[in-house]
């Protein structure tokens, strides 16, 4: 379990972080937005093509907030969210705020999950979905298989939602995850992230976010690898969950 660290909020530092893999068109929409929120904003590009990371760097160009770093290759999602959590550090940040940059996310909720983070800093603070009429039903009901994996790998229901990539971490808390556990660099981090939080007693809350599934938008899903990701995902974190049974029974019970 951590032990809780010595935190006023007057510490408090937060910043954004995107993960971004050609979603230039998607991110010029929504950067009047971003921009508005008057935060520090870390971008990933995670290795875009080479036309994408042009215009990326031309959108950007004039907004000092918003710190560019690159991976020269695609590393994955959970690789793009560890470096942002490195340079974050070197920033002097205590927190950082994932959001996706494919536009879905509502930035209206910034400030009330900001808030949340302040009044408890070793909270993982997390978005909990709630989806319109624009989410395709095969993503709302396959949230439900991941729902039903990370409840037996926790022996409890405290992840309301392992896929949102809506969510404040602390660093403190989550340098020390990236310390004892390995985590997943791709699509599979949001879910095993949370997952070993739990193992770890690290509290979490979940909070309402809309979540709109934009026409057209650019999904980098891949049906037959990411699916096989998340199965090797969930077979190795219930050989985990096995390992660390008696513990999480104790926990279950207290």
């Amino acid at each position: 379990m951590i032990e809780p660290g010595h935190h006023l909020e007057s510490d408090y530092q937060c910043c954004l972080i995107l993960p971004h893999y050609n979603h230039v068109r998607e991110l010029t929409q929504f950067l009047p937005k971003l921009l508005s929120l008057d935060l520090l904003c870390i971008i990933i590009d995670d290795g875009s093509d080479d036309e994408e990371k042009s215009r990326l760097i031309r959108l950007l160009e004039d907004h000092p907030k918003i710190e560019l770093i690159f991976h020269h290759h695609n590393r994955g999602k959970g690789a793009a969210v560890m470096t942002a959590a490195v340079h974050a550090r070197s920033r002097g940040m205590t927190h950082i705020f994932q959001v996706d940059a494919d536009g879905q996310h509502n930035l209206e909720d910034v400030s009330g999950f900001i808030a949340a983070s302040k009044a408890a800093p070793l909270t993982i603070v997390c978005g909990k979905p709630v989806f319109d009429e624009t989410a395709p039903k095969a993503r709302v009901y396959g949230r439900k298989v991941t729902d039903f994996w990370v409840s037996l790998e926790t022996l409890s229901l405290k992840i309301k939602d392992g896929l949102c990539g809506f969510r404040i971490y602390p660093l403190e808390q989550l340098e020390r995850l990236m310390d004892d556990y390995y985590l997943g660099p791709r699509m599979d981090f949001d879910t095993e992230v949370l997952v070993k939080a739990v193992w770890h007693q690290v509290p979490l809350r979940f909070l309402d976010t809309q979540v709109q599934y934009i026409h057209d938008g650019t999904s980098h899903f891949h049906y037959l690898r990411d699916n096989l990701v998340l199965i090797r995902l969930h077979t190795r974190l219930m050989f985990g969950m096995v390992r660390r049974l008696p513990r999480l029974i104790l926990n279950f019970f207290n």
